[in-house]
């Protein structure tokens, strides 16, 4: 399916195997984040925002993996920690 997106005042047209919502969404995001760094950096030509731009939502999704691997970290510790204990109370049961 062609969907039609508008970023920046440019239309494009992107293909997806979906209704394109999601596309639709993600172009309102974007649409909106350039135009905020745009409003905060006057000074800047249009390539420098997407840029900045870019730079700012990779920082924002390399700072949710950590966070990410830090919270499947915890939970890979407290499976352990639970199948020890399982393992202890399955050995006592046997007694």
């Amino acid at each position: 399916m062609n969907v039609p997106i508008v970023i920046r005042g440019r239309q494009f047209t992107v293909r997806t195997l979906d209704d394109g919502e999601a596309i639709k969404a993600a172009a309102k995001e974007l649409d909106r984040r350039l135009t905020e760094q745009a409003q905060r950096s006057r000074a800047f030509d249009e390539h420098s925002v997407v840029v900045i731009t870019a730079l700012n939502l990779i920082a924002e999704i390399q700072m949710m993996r950590q966070e990410h691997d830090e919270h499947l970290e915890i939970i890979e510790k407290e499976i352990f920690d639970l199948q020890a204990m399982l393992e202890l109370l399955l050995i006592k049961d046997d007694s």
